[in-house]
């Protein structure tokens, strides 16, 4: 009579029945007897594995991290044999301590972990990342610079091969210590000189919408922004250009600037809000802009969800957009305004995505890849 453990191993090693007194089943059997003792002893690895197989530990690891390498049958027989035994495979954690690398990429984004699954533009982004890191068989870590409670952030430990910083405020000292960390880097929307970069030309994008309302006979203007500087909020003027260690929107805001002063627009006329990304803080910001200077006849948003936020205001108070005030947006996310349709800069964020990932894990040389934007005209402005 054929016990099951001599069937199985007999299976499992491609030994025929009729063989089963033979030396190199006995043997087998042993084997799987010593392991399966040491396996209520002490944690079974791919060394230990290996030794019981009579095969390299190279061998074993490759049957889960390089399977290429293996005969289909060699590779099946290693697992079959790993879960009789209860081997699940290699410690990924010390294997990655081991080599330096994870598989895994960080991205670094400036508000807390919901924002990316609540604002469309970083949805579409990433959706990117995560295609691309699929395909490259890459994990994916979050790492959002702001907590509701009002607790420090920890410096960063996580052990990643990469990081991507998503318009980051870059004189934070979490993110001066990732710098110094010397790994892989990308950044969106803005350049670091030493690490890649995936951006449209943002100057270029709000000189154009810009010079667009100009045209229209628009002379006084008010600018609904995120933070210059993490603490940075409330309205000025554009009397002196702005400064911060937010890139993206420097870049903006002094582009607008820019443009003023070039068509002979005296900047102090024209004024900026900072204020929290969303709808609501779009409509407070179109609020206090409006009732303070109600000369303003053009608010240039820096989002599209800003735009929504200052549409729903002007409906809730009877102001005709554009009649009377004029809206513009960012990003084209093709969000239903509930009124006119909204003249916005379109930019593709899902291959922002994509390329990033593409930059951070390749050989080749810095590289600062920008993507093209197109002015978008609609009803609002």
């Amino acid at each position: 009579m054929f016990n099951v453990k001599h069937v199985t191993f007999c299976f499992l090693f491609n030994v025929k029945l009729s063989d089963r007194n033979d030396a190199k089943v006995s043997r087998l059997i042993t084997m799987a007897y010593n392991v399966n003792t040491m396996k209520n002893k002490e944690k079974i690895t791919t060394k230990s594995l290996a030794q019981a197989l009579g095969i390299s530990h190279t061998t074993v690891s490759n049957a889960w991290n390089n399977p290429e390498k293996l005969s289909s049958e060699l590779r099946e027989r290693i697992l079959q044999y790993a879960e009789v035994v209860g081997f699940k495979g290699p410690d990924k954690l010390a294997r990655a301590l081991r080599t330096g690398r994870s598989d895994t990429i960080g991205v670094i984004f400036n508000d807390s972990m919901s924002y990316v699954f609540i604002d469309p533009h970083d949805i579409n982004l990433m959706r990117g990342i995560a295609t691309q890191c699929e395909k490259q068989n890459k994990n994916l870590v979050l790492i959002p610079m702001r907590k509701h409670q009002q607790t420090e952030i920890a410096p960063f430990t996580t052990l990643v091969d990469g990081y991507i910083l998503n318009a980051t405020h870059n004189n934070e000292a979490v993110i001066q210590q990732t710098l110094a960390r010397q790994i892989p880097l990308v950044t969106l929307d803005f350049r670091l000189p030493q690490y890649s970069s995936v951006s449209i030309d943002n100057a270029g994008a709000m000189q154009e919408m810009t010079r667009y309302l100009l045209g229209k006979g628009h002379r006084y203007f008010g600018i609904i922004s995120f933070a210059a500087s993490k603490n940075s909020q409330g309205m000025r003027d554009l009397s002196a250009p702005v400064a911060g260690d937010n890139l993206v929107m420097v870049t903006r805001v002094n582009a607008c600037r820019d443009a003023f002063i070039a068509h002979h627009i005296a900047p102090e006329t024209c004024w900026l809000y900072e204020t929290r990304h969303d709808e609501e803080h779009g409509a407070e910001a179109a609020h206090a802009l409006l009732a303070a200077h109600p000369e303003i006849t053009a608010l240039i948003c820096l989002s599209d969800r800003f735009a929504i936020g200052a549409i729903q205001h002007c409906q809730r108070r009877n102001i005709a957009v554009p009649q009377q005030v004029a809206i513009t947006g960012f990003d084209n996310l093709a969000i239903d305004t509930g009124g006119p349709g909204l003249t916005t800069i379109a930019q593709n964020a899902e291959k922002k995505g994509e390329i990033a990932v593409e930059l951070l894990l390749q050989d080749g040389p810095l590289t600062h890849y920008e993507l093209e934007h197109q002015l978008i005209i609609r009803e609002s402005a």
